[in-house]
């Protein structure tokens, strides 16, 4: 048995936490997530589980659906049927909280904060292994969006969910400490400079750490 990586873009990229989980545990990953999908596209990806059993199932979502379409109890439900699945094709199933710093995403408002809150207390009732990524902030944990982690972030995440697996040696024990996410942190701030100071000159939100 391996591990299945089910959701969006914070497992589908290079060296995501659900990738130094699997190394951790000396076990293949198959790749199921794609990056952009909110709770409803993670749910088309749920048929191709059907027939297979792992170890662990890693779930990420939320994100896209707080940015860009969110509906409360159609997230709840949701998430709902991706834990049931998930709990029939694995051993085990394991998922992150959200960010609280998606409430600074470039062009965003307080309503995303609120927003985060409730797609939270729906993650962290699930049912299954939560681990807490709420407090996951600044330019060495999270990306100039403040919602892609760093290489630094994502192997924080997996030593998290290393953590409530139960899990050693810590994923972060394999690798070097990364590389901080700092530089490209300012250098995407910088190029955002101009429409920070037109969106203030009109009174839209800007983008700013909370």
């Amino acid at each position: 048995m391996g591990i299945v990586a089910v959701g969006d873009s914070l497992l589908d990229s290079h060296q995501s936490w659900g990738y130094w989980l699997s190394r951790a545990m000396d076990l293949p990953l198959r790749m199921v997530a794609v990056g952009g999908s909110r709770s409803q596209d993670v749910l088309r990806q749920l048929p191709s589980l059907s027939g297979e059993r792992y170890e662990v199932a890693c779930l990420s979502m939320g994100a896209n659906d707080i940015l860009f379409d969110w509906d409360a109890e159609r997230f709840a439900d949701n998430v709902a049927a991706i834990v049931a699945a998930a709990e029939a094709s694995a051993e085990r199933v394991v998922l992150p909280t959200i960010s609280l710093s998606i409430s600074a995403f470039p062009g965003s408002t307080s309503e995303f904060r609120r927003r985060a809150r409730q797609a939270n207390a729906v993650l962290s009732g699930s049912g299954v292994l939560v681990f807490s990524a709420d407090d996951l902030r600044g330019p060495r944990m999270l990306s100039a969006d403040r919602i892609h982690p760093t290489p630094a972030g994502q192997l924080e995440l997996a030593d998290r969910a290393a953590q409530v697996l139960g899990v050693t040696p810590a994923p972060s024990s394999l690798t070097d400490t990364p590389v901080s996410g700092r530089s490209q942190y300012y250098r995407v701030a910088a190029e955002q400079v101009p429409k920070r100071i037109v969106k203030r000159i009109l009174g839209r939100p800007i983008y700013r750490a909370r």
